[in-house]
């Protein structure tokens, strides 16, 4: 594959590439099936089909996308996550630079799902093999996992009172992406074996191993890889603190030092669980303190919260009835961050939504008044996380278990704000 099949990723690259241009959500089909290429006589050039395209990524180098894929990115349902902003908020008022997506993160994901189980896959020269239609479930899933977002990310189901989930409302487009599916690889997951593909692939992206009307047999682990429920090491994690830190900036290459993880792990002898190295428990814990701190410094940062709360407000008393649209109405693919801002407009709160300098702190004690934003938050330390997800397994020699100094202390924000 030539370098002008290499493509950048909309984090890195906003503008349109001849080759393969990004679509917009309105657009229906995405073209990666043909390219023009010269044979070495210099005749005239003939269409040939791509078999896989190469999406240059900030976090991972090169992601290469085999035919398949390239169907499921090509897709409507996908294509909006360009314009869903992965950490809501936070680009329009805490860092401008943070402004990648959940286009760029369901992509990192997918890569990352591919490390991992390669790692483990090494590791422990586990039999019997993953079949491929499993590998290639455990791949969709970590591609789609974030499909059913809406606007703004999370701070859309802080908005909704938690009436939206986005995991729920994934489920639907899996469905839509999958009805529509051409190519052989997905038609294959889709009608096989009572579509069994389809449901792992969801059963995956849930977590959830009761979802599935067959057994595993001796393949359980794979669970543990997208959305694990046992301890909360997943790829997902793995990928979106490295993604958001590269952008925010806010902890240095020690502190993000768990990568080990992921790559030194490996499948439990009976095939039900993945197994992290008694050598890595000092960067699980690292993991977890990362996340807490990008929790404190970003996520939940009294600002972040102030924003997230005005413009909850704007939208419930503008245009509540947003709160209703899921992936199978056709306002579904104009649902994007732009939109509902042009929605909120209309509310003069919406004006502190872009001009986040006029939110000022103000002392708690004497303020009230409707022109007073209150932000509470109670942040569980590291070792709070890493306790209550506790449900680890581990090989190795246990003599190479690192002390750690655990965190065991809560972070409380309480923050008053005054609109001016």
């Amino acid at each position: 594959m030539s370098a002008s099949d290499v493509i950048h990723s909309p984090a890195q690259r906003r503008r349109s590439l001849p080759l393969a241009p990004y679509l917009e959500p309105n657009d229906s089909k995405l073209q990666f099936d043909q390219q023009q290429q010269q044979d070495h006589h210099g005749n005239h050039a003939q269409q040939q089909p791509r078999t896989s395209m190469l999406i240059e990524d900030e976090v991972h180098g090169v992601i290469e996308l085999q035919s398949h894929i390239q169907e499921i990115v090509a897709h409507p349902l996908f294509q909006r996550l360009k314009h869903v902003h992965q950490l809501g908020v936070i680009p329009w008022v805490f860092d401008k630079r943070a402004d990648h997506t959940r286009y760029d993160h369901c992509l990192g994901v997918y890569k990352s799902a591919q490390d991992h189980l390669r790692a483990i896959e090494r590791n422990s020269h586990y039999e019997p093999k993953l079949p491929d239609w499993c590998r290639q479930a455990v791949e969709i899933a970590a591609l789609l996992h974030d499909i059913g977002h809406g606007p703004v990310s999370h701070t859309w189901e802080l908005a909704s009172h938690h009436e939206f989930d986005h995991e729920k409302n994934a489920m639907a487009c899996v469905d839509t992406i999958f009805k529509d599916a051409l190519n052989p690889e997905l038609v294959s997951l889709r009608d096989e074996g009572g579509g069994r593909g389809v449901q792992l692939i969801k059963a995956l992206i849930l977590g959830c191993t009761e979802m599935l009307s067959f057994p595993m047999l001796g393949h359980t682990y794979i669970f543990d890889i997208v959305h694990n429920r046992r301890c909360g090491l997943d790829v997902d994690k793995w990928d979106y603190l490295r993604r958001d830190n590269k952008r925010l900036k806010i902890l240095n290459s020690a502190e993000m030092d768990f990568d080990d993880v992921f790559l030194q792990a490996r499948i439990s002898p009976d095939g039900q669980r993945i197994e992290y190295r008694y050598a890595d428990y000092h960067r699980i814990y690292r993991l977890f303190e990362a996340r807490s701190l990008l929790h404190v410094k970003a996520y939940q940062y009294p600002l972040t919260c102030a924003v997230d709360v005005i413009f909850s407000k704007a939208v419930q008393r503008v245009a509540p009835e947003l709160f209703n649209i899921r992936s199978t109405d056709p306002k579904w693919l104009q649902l994007i961050d732009d939109y509902v801002l042009n929605v909120i407009e209309r509310d003069p709160l919406s004006r502190y939504v872009k001009e986040p300098q006029r939110i000022v702190e103000v002392p708690s004690n004497d303020s009230s008044g409707s022109d007073i934003i209150r932000v509470r938050r109670i942040i569980p330390g590291p070792w709070e996380l890493m306790k209550s997800a506790k449900d680890f397994a581990f090989f190795g020699n246990k003599r190479n278990k690192r002390p750690i100094t655990p965190c065991e202390s809560p972070t409380i924000v309480s923050k008053c704000f005054k609109l001016q």
